[in-house]
């Protein structure tokens, strides 16, 4: 009986913690939405997107759209080793703040401007002092 109760008990527990990683990875997911990461994304593809017909986006987009939740899973994933889900809760009671929300709204806007601006900055400072060295 003693046994019985034992083993009773680590599987509730062992319930409990799965419970517990599940919300946890739920609110860090949620992060991840909340904090621009997956705006930043495409504002990286922004590029390759205005290359395409507007059929081929809208299929791109769709596939896109597909396949995040598996990015999500395994950033969620990272995050969790550096964040507590006290820490997750926190930040994203911070986006969900009229200034969280401003930043969520204007993420993707930076991302391609500084995007540009690094570009640009590359090009016309970095390179020669790269190709001062290559030589």
């Amino acid at each position: 009986m003693k046994k019985l109760f034992i083993a009773a008990s680590i599987l509730l527990s062992v319930q409990f913690a799965s419970a517990q990683s599940a919300d946890f990875k739920k609110d860090v997911i949620d992060y991840i939405k909340l904090s621009g990461s997956a705006s930043q994304m495409t504002a990286v593809l922004e590029p390759l997107l205005d290359q395409m017909s507007a059929e081929d986006r809208t299929a791109f987009n769709k596939e896109l759209q597909e396949k995040l939740p598996s990015l999500y899973d395994k950033m969620a994933e990272s995050l969790m080793k550096f964040y507590t889900h006290e820490d997750i809760k926190k930040i994203n009671e911070f986006y969900n703040s009229p200034v969280g929300k401003k930043i969520q709204e204007t993420t993707p806007k930076i991302t391609r401007e500084l995007m540009e601006v690094g570009q640009s900055w590359g090009m016309s400072e970095l390179q020669p002092i790269i190709m001062k060295y290559m030589q």
